[in-house]
């Protein structure tokens, strides 16, 4: 197949298409550009990715623009996130056929496979001596699957790999996202599960390996209240006369990003996620209208995955339709907001595929709607949610998750025909 039918490495680009017309060896466009012939050579055969100074400077030298270098990068990293998350990021882009179940998971999967996304979250919050000892260029999405079948609803994961500045040193970087509505304590006993399968699938990967690989683990944590316990393991452990060194003892890093006023440090797409998901926990999705407005005017044009799009249908999702309403009239000001310009042109599309119809799977609203008015019925009877997550499977959290679930399914008609006539009416203006 040709470079245009299946995303190749950039590397791969700048050997066939630059370097080996013009009989360039590595060495030569090391000295022409000052990247060293290791960073060229390590480019070429996939093992590190394109850098916005790399894009910049090839740009330079090679008569190209940096963006060229930089959606060719993206290209790739959504080809290969397409592969390890599968059932995540769809082939035909059917988005929302992918987030009706289990909006805070989709949305967070779909934003941090984003390589450049991914790099900048993990600089500004991880620890500074550690950032600088990391080789960024080299991070690669490894997968997600890590988390217990039954906690799905409630945790997300991403595993990636890194190496470290000027050696052949890798590590892990184990990322949890906890989006339940309060803290755990138990969660640090299940990063230790997580973690040994971690190793036990690197062993598949990497099969000469002598040592284990080092695991960071990080806990990225959105919820209705702050979190409130350790970090630390061994803190689980009931007093004893055995000796510490015999126990278990690690910590994992915590971003608590629910306090409203704790600035989140990330790029944009990540912004627009955590206040999409912090509006759902907390109902301060009026609150987050204006800054919003400013982060969505902020947006790339889209490569590969419509995030623009991403981020409506988990409103769609999550949010009060009469809420929404209010904020698609703010996204149509064309000349107030100028974030709304480019919302009106996906919400046509969405309304014209009917792919936000009450169409989207009317089977599952049957089928929510059947279980809703079961469990309403045992808490009617006054049953409590001991007994009725045992009879159905469901707790008090999931069970506000399927309401959620319905709420988008029905309401999605209203908001793309509301989106359709204000497209028309101002159509006609002109």
């Amino acid at each position: 197949m040709s470079i245009s039918e299946i995303p190749v490495h950039p590397g791969k680009i700048l050997n066939k298409e630059f370097l080996t017309p013009k009989s360039f060896t590595i060495q030569q466009f090391s000295n022409q550009t000052s990247i060293s012939a290791k960073h060229v050579n390590d480019i070429i055969n996939g093992k590190r990715a394109i850098s916005k100074n790399t894009a910049s400077i090839f740009a330079k030298h090679l008569n190209t623009t940096p963006d060229y270098w930089l959606d060719l990068q993206t290209a790739y990293d959504i080809y290969i996130a397409r592969k390890l998350l599968k059932g995540i990021i769809p082939e035909d882009d059917a988005l929302e056929k992918v987030m009706v179940n289990n909006p805070h998971d989709k949305i967070i999967k779909l934003v941090f496979s984003d390589r450049s996304e991914a790099v900048e979250f993990f600089q500004k919050n991880m620890p500074t001596d550690l950032v600088e000892k990391i080789d960024w260029d080299t991070l690669e999405l490894e997968g997600s699957k890590y988390v217990d079948e039954e906690l799905k609803d409630s945790e997300s994961d991403l595993l990636y790999s890194v190496n470290f500045k000027d050696c052949k040193d890798k590590c892990f970087l184990y990322l949890l996202f906890e989006h339940q509505s309060k803290p755990d304590k138990w969660l640090r006993f299940r990063i230790m599960k997580y973690k040994t399968r971690i190793w036990d699938e690197s062993f598949k990967k990497y099969k000469d390996q002598e040592v284990l690989i080092p695991i960071l683990s990080m806990v990225f944590y959105i919820g209705a209240t702050d979190w409130n316990y350790s970090p630390e393991f061994s803190d689980l452990i009931c007093e004893t006369h055995i000796d510490s060194k015999y126990i278990p003892k690690f910590e994992h890093v915590l971003w608590d990003y629910s306090n409203k006023s704790i600035g989140f440090k990330g790029a944009i797409k990540a912004k627009i996620a955590h206040l999409l998901i912090q509006s759902h926990f907390h109902g301060m999705f009026k609150d987050a209208y204006h800054i919003l407005l400013d982060y969505f005017s902020q947006l790339r044009p889209y490569q590969g995955i419509n995030y623009t799009k991403v981020f409506f249908i988990y409103m769609a999702a999550t949010q009060r339709p009469d809420e929404i309403k209010i904020f698609l009239e703010l996204l149509r000001d064309k000349k107030q907001h100028e974030g709304g310009k480019n919302m009106i042109p996906i919400l046509d599309e969405l309304r014209l595929e009917g792919k936000l119809e009450g169409k989207l799977e009317g089977k599952l609203e049957g089928k929510l709607e059947n279980q809703i008015e079961i469990i309403e019925n045992m808490i009617n009877a006054q049953i409590n949610w001991e007994t009725i997550q045992q009879v159905t499977g469901v707790d008090s959290q999931k069970f506000e998750d399927i309401k959620l679930q319905l709420q988008a399914i029905k309401m999605s008609p209203v908001i793309a025909d509301q989106a359709m006539s204000n497209n028309m009416s101002q159509m006609s203006a002109y």
